[in-house]
């Protein structure tokens, strides 16, 4: 790369910038350059982008926080957002945390589990985004509120708990799902005495792969095959299963408790949601704004979530079906295999379904199903659906009410008003002499800061290629190293 030269007139920068540098030595020393045009070149000549100073040192928007927060309480709907912002004694910046109108109103409409995940953030004051998730009637992610703070710890954790309670309150049946963070754990038991906390399962199996090295291959399709069980019986068969690869596996998700990871020994219903991938899949989105100073963070947040608002606004009325399309798709699954089920009619409700030799007891009256699916699920599974063809009836009174079209519309029914411009602002003068300094934020590492977290073995794994063989069509092995006999042509 050639060398860098000092750019002569800093007239040309912005007001925030004291000065600069470039990476090619043939701009003219008395000419004024604009740096956007620099950047173009530069991007151009060597495919990197320039990030400018300001950037870095985060512009000192701290104080533009309580600004945007004061617009986003006068510009919402009438009714209450959740948008608080604390400080410290030295009136340094030190959490902010915000649930929009659109997400407290649309979570009455959705299924009453909550998944929370934390991620760090770039900038030059470094911290972490704790968000909260849950799925809609489409079976797509709904952020329900994300919050800024300077370390993942418990107190952190209780506090953003605290300003979640009071935005969205406490409902019967909830249920939390995180990793197995312990500030998360004891937040919640604290803020939510008595509700239910599940482990993701994905997060178990990455423990499992780092304390125990024996027979990874047959554990990783039997661990999860085990905590998606819909029966007592699978469970236990699995289990044991288990205990014969190694015994220290069956001893370690005891100590965990089955309740945390098992879909059959949850004590509150969490149907699909075994992961926290539903928060998880919000990073890669999010991935370039948490380079971003906070108040743009914050910002970047909102009209994202305007955006999402709207887009799924428009889909759910282009829904012509009376389930949201995730669970249609299954619901049309299971009608597909109830087609070759036998029924025998035992009274009004309860029927007995034949597929081939096996034999399930399914009671329509209390939606069960000696299958497991259909009440985990709290969809109509292949042999209610073939009860209900045999009964001549409709499946719509069978399914979760928080699976329908319904839902959905009025999950996204409050849309997320846009604010005006900034110079458009009327701000208070109380609000605008507040003071907030940057916050104090963590020493940066030295050396190039790590953009993105590292991968999982099986992460990596499952996305390289298969080598296939030229010769005998297996896989496994390439034609050089074959020993089998050649596919016949």
């Amino acid at each position: 790369m050639a060398p860098c030269a000092l750019i002569h007139y800093l007239g040309a920068l912005p007001k925030f910038l004291k000065g600069g540098i470039i990476l090619k030595d043939n701009y003219d020393r008395f000419r004024d350059f604009e740096v956007d045009a620099i950047v173009v070149d530069e991007n151009a000549s060597y495919s990197i982008m320039i990030s400018t100073i300001a950037e870095q040192l985060s512009i000192d928007t701290s104080e533009k926080i309580v600004e945007i927060k004061y617009m986003m309480n006068d510009n919402c709907p009438p009714m209450e957002i959740r948008n608080d912002m604390e400080k410290t004694a030295d009136e340094c910046f030190l959490y902010a945390f915000v649930a929009l109108c659109t997400s407290i109103s649309g979570w009455q409409h959705c299924r009453l589990v909550v998944v929370v995940d934390g991620t760090f953030l770039k900038s030059v004051y470094m911290g972490i985004m704790l968000t909260t998730s849950t799925m809609d009637a489409a079976g797509t992610i709904l952020p329900l509120a994300y919050a800024v703070v300077d370390s993942e710890n418990g107190a952190f954790w209780k506090w953003f708990f605290e300003q979640f309670k009071q935005a969205y309150g406490e409902r019967p049946s909830m249920c939390v799902v995180s990793d197995r963070n312990e500030s998360i754990l004891k937040a919640t038991s604290i803020i939510y005495q008595g509700m239910t906390h599940y482990s993701c399962m994905w997060h178990i199996w990455t423990n499992i792969r780092s304390k125990f090295k024996k027979g990874h291959l047959q554990l990783h399709e039997l661990y999860f095959a085990t905590a998606r069980s819909y029966t007592l019986d699978e469970f236990n068969e699995r289990m044991s299963k288990i205990e014969e690869v190694d015994p220290r596996v069956k001893s370690y998700l005891y100590d965990i408790g089955y309740h945390r990871w098992s879909r059959v020994h949850a004590t509150v219903n969490r149907t699909w949601t075994m992961t926290s991938n539903i928060a998880e899949s919000l990073n890669p989105v999010i991935k370039d704004a948490r380079e971003l100073p906070i108040f743009d963070l914050l910002e970047y947040m909102r009209t994202l979530l305007e955006r999402w608002t709207n887009e799924k606004l428009l889909k759910a009325k282009g829904t012509f079906t009376f389930l949201g399309s995730k669970f249609n798709k299954e619901l049309e699954n299971n009608r597909t295999l109830s087609q070759k089920l036998r029924v025998r009619a035992s009274t009004n409700h309860i029927h007995t379904v034949l597929d081939g030799v096996k034999r399930y007891i399914v009671c329509l009256e209390n939606k069960k199903c000696s299958c497991g699916k259909f009440q985990l699920e709290e969809l109509p599974c292949a042999h209610a659906l073939a009860a209900l063809r045999h009964r001549n009836e409709t499946y719509e009174n069978y399914c979760s009410p928080y699976y329908t079209r319904e839902s959905l519309l009025r999950t996204y029914k409050i849309p997320v008003n846009p604010l005006s411009d900034e110079s458009k602002w009327n701000v208070p003068q109380y609000i605008l002499d507040e003071v907030v300094n940057p916050p104090t934020g963590d020493k940066r590492q030295p050396g190039r800061p790590q953009k993105e977290r590292y991968k999982t073995y099986d992460e990596i794994k499952s996305k390289k290629y298969k080598v296939s063989c030229r010769n005998c069509g297996g896989e496994g092995h390439n034609k050089r190293s074959c020993k089998n006999a050649p596919k016949k042509k």
